[in-house]
């Protein structure tokens, strides 16, 4: 379980944070009749106005002010320290997340060979201590994708929707 996570209950936090740092910050409210609409979160200091969707983006997107404290806003300035060589920071991540998703879809399948009754006994409390299928394929951290496929075992077939 993470320490801090993007939640709205950390909004007020992000906000005081800015505030604290000298920044003005004001929403600008959204078209209440677009449901699709959000609010937007502006923070400015120095001639530098920044803008998200919610007070956490906002604090990020200073963040990137912060470290590379540009003395005039000039067209993308905050890429003036990201690096340009390959691979990518955000392809590695991503090319790492997707190995140890496809280990742990793995390491399921081996558990079912191993030892089925204890595979499916830990499938059945999964899904009865948290109920529904998008909360267990999480909870194992597993797409659901491969979740359904787990549920296509005739053991489970009880399960399935």
């Amino acid at each position: 379980m993470a320490s801090l996570a993007s939640h709205a209950n950390v909004w007020e936090t992000c906000l005081q944070l800015l505030h604290r740092q000298g920044y003005h910050l004001k929403v600008e409210l959204s078209d209440e009749e677009d449901e699709y609409a959000l609010d937007a979160w502006l923070a400015e200091k120095d001639g530098f106005t920044f803008w998200g969707d919610n007070p956490i983006e906002l604090l990020g997107l200073v963040a990137v002010y912060e470290d590379v404290q540009p003395e005039e806003d000039q067209a993308y300035w905050w890429s003036r320290k990201t690096l340009r060589e390959r691979p990518w920071l955000r392809e590695q991540l991503m090319d790492e997340a997707l190995a140890a998703q496809d280990a742990r879809v793995a390491e399921l399948a081996m558990r079912r060979e191993r030892s089925p009754e204890v595979w499916e006994a830990g499938i059945r409390a999964a899904f009865e201590t948290l109920g529904d299928e998008v909360s267990v394929a999480s909870d194992l951290r597993v797409p659901r994708k491969d979740l359904r496929r787990i549920l296509e075992d005739p053991r489970l077939a009880d399960l399935r929707d």
